[in-house]
């Protein structure tokens, strides 16, 4: 599924419910002002039903928008874009060679601030968009084979669309991976 050109049905899904959840408050606006300034009818019910369609349509485009953004930030990565991509937490494994690579990126990385730590261990803020929120990572390289581990947690306060708030770990590993690669 997470293959090029394979789109993951379940991450597409998964980002039109989210998406539909994050439009529900102003679809229940247009609602309620329609019912507020119409009787109840059957033409109203009728409207209700149309706006509750076009409402789908507008999420759904929404959440595919969001899955091409993910598909843009992961290419060339090999971060596979699975379902997964929504969880709170992405980790990651780098080879032996990549971890000051990974350091020294994440260091001079406008993306990155509050870098704190050690040689084995660093803990840090990354912002995976243009506002101030920011997901917490860590750096771990394991001292015996020289392997560097990357963990992001997603800050639940991220603003944005409701997919790509959902995603911001996953696109801060992405971010971090291009460090590595890079350099």
């Amino acid at each position: 599924m997470g293959q090029v050109g394979m789109v993951d049905r379940r991450l597409l899904w998964r980002l039109w419910l989210v998406t539909m959840s994050g439009f529900a408050p102003l679809l229940a606006t247009v609602g309620l002002s329609d019912v507020v300034d119409a009787d109840l009818s059957r033409s109203l019910a009728e409207d209700l039903v149309v706006t509750l369609l076009v409402w789908a349509v507008f999420s759904l485009l929404a959440a595919l928008y969001v899955y091409a953004a993910l598909v843009r930030r992961a290419r060339g990565t090999g971060v596979p874009v699975t379902v997964d991509a929504l969880r709170a937490t992405q980790e990651r494994a780098f080879p032996a060679g990549q971890a000051e690579r990974l350091r020294a990126g994440i260091a001079a990385s406008e993306r990155a601030y509050d870098v704190t730590g050690e040689a084995g261990a660093w803990d840090f803020q990354w912002r995976p968009f243009r506002g101030r929120h920011a997901v917490t990572g860590s750096l771990t390289v394991d001292r015996s084979s020289g392997e560097a581990r990357v963990l992001l947690r997603a800050d639940q306060g991220l603003m944005g669309m409701p997919g790509q708030r959902r995603a911001s770990a996953f696109v801060a590993l992405c971010q971090v991976t291009r460090l590595g690669e890079t350099g």
